[in-house]
């Protein structure tokens, strides 16, 4: 029997979309219901008209109920805001008294310990957790310890992440939920959901860098080892592309957005010097142009670069030297570009594919996958945290732990 169905909301820059899901007995995502609208009221992943953006969301909902033929009552709100950020902690618990001359075995009292030191991580005001992410434990000398009951030592530790947004953002975007109005269950890093949706165990522990690119954020997400090692996000995204596009060749974002998607790539060719690209009219006045491709590529290559080095950066700060065996993954709108994927092996030195989420049934095409990856991570996030089970153990526990929530 599967879970009881998830609603996922994502208010993004260019689209608000609504998918409603769920995990079955063999952990397939099945998706029974999709709404989406074109987003107004958001500009780099920040609300700046309310009233447009409650309109949006309301919009999405009820295309989604309609696709569904069942009512959505609460949602599960995917976030970003340009603004997330990942800060490493360490827990220290004493096992035993420094004076005694004698070994402990770690119990379950010590785990909680360790990890309540660890969870307690000094934030500003203006910051709210979103997620508290269990790295390995270490006993004394002995690192990279998945579970240390049991176990006999001086000294316990346990490494965190805690994943943290901007707090007016995040509460901003739930007052728009409400205000829609729906309940709002939760908030969830939409890069952490991505990762979700897309890397297996084995990339997990190789090495693999997801890289969410949304019109007006991108997020990133990293694993190494097992575990997630940086995570974050910038408020700029595709539609800085479609922004630059239209203010160098002068022409209206709708024909910007179009020749991006249509002509533009994120490489430039010198052999495309005396190549032209056709810019149809508009009814807004526009009478139509001829530019050359090599000049609208050039554009669309300093910005995507500007990305990619960005996210780059972060990681080679809050984690050099992390080898990325199993590669990039792209997801999110951004993704699609054409030449995407080649700038990106060429900036971080290693292939760089689609991120497709695995396991999936119910989506229109195989191809739209990094498009909903989010909202497919952020499905099997909320069956994680809600399995029944008959009695809360040790490893329930943990499960709480490593996921953390938004209202810590």
């Amino acid at each position: 029997m599967a879970l009881e169905a998830t609603a996922v909301l994502e208010i993004g820059t260019s689209t608000v979309r609504v998918m409603v899901g769920e995990v079955r007995d063999d952990n397939v995502v099945s998706v029974i219901g999709i709404g989406e609208t074109e987003s107004r009221g958001i500009r780099k992943g920040e609300i700046i008209n309310r009233d447009d953006a409650i309109k949006c969301v309301r919009a999405a909902i009820k295309a989604a109920e309609e696709n569904r033929r069942k009512s959505i009552h609460s949602v599960l709100l995917v976030t970003s805001g340009g603004q997330a950020q990942a800060k490493k902690s360490t827990g220290i618990h004493k096992l035993v008294d420094p004076a005694d001359n004698q070994l402990s075995e770690v119990d379950e009292h010590d785990v909680a310990e360790v990890v309540e030191v660890a969870r307690k991580v000094s934030l500003s005001e203006n910051r709210i957790k979103l997620h508290t992410l269990q790295q390995y434990f270490q006993v004394d000398d002995m690192v990279n310890v998945t579970n240390p009951i049991g176990m006999a030592g001086e000294e316990l530790r346990v490494d965190m992440i805690t994943i943290h947004g901007k707090r007016s953002a995040v509460d901003n975007f739930r007052k728009i939920v409400d205000d829609a109005p729906i309940v709002c269950n939760d908030a969830v890093f939409s890069g952490l959901c991505s990762a979700m949706a897309v890397v297996s165990d084995e990339q997990k522990k190789a090495g693999v860098l997801v890289v969410d690119i949304g019109g007006g954020t991108t997020d990133f997400t990293l694993y190494h080892d097992g575990f997630i090692q940086a995570a974050g996000s910038f408020a700029v995204g595709g539609n800085h592309i479609t922004n630059d596009i239209s203010v160098g060749l002068q022409i209206p974002l709708g024909q910007a957005e179009l020749v991006k998607k249509k002509d533009g790539s994120a490489l430039t060719n010198l052999m495309e010097r005396d190549h032209n690209i056709s810019i149809p009219a508009a009814s807004q006045g526009f009478s139509g142009k001829m530019v050359r491709a090599v000049t609208l590529n050039t554009i669309i290559n300093c910005r995507m670069e500007e990305i990619f080095q960005l996210v780059k950066d972060q990681i080679d700060l809050q984690c050099p030297n992390v080898p990325l065996s199993a590669g990039v993954l792209l997801t999110g709108g951004g993704s699609f570009l054409n030449g995407a994927r080649d700038l990106g092996q060429k900036v971080f030195n290693v292939p760089c594919t689609h991120g497709k989420p695995y396991d999936v049934h119910g989506l229109s095409s195989s191809k739209d996958g990094p498009l909903y990856a989010c909202h497919v991570g952020a499905i099997r996030y909320a069956a994680s945290l809600n399995k029944p089970v008959e009695k809360r153990s040790f490893g329930r526990k943990l499960l709480t732990i490593f996921w953390g929530s938004s209202h810590d």
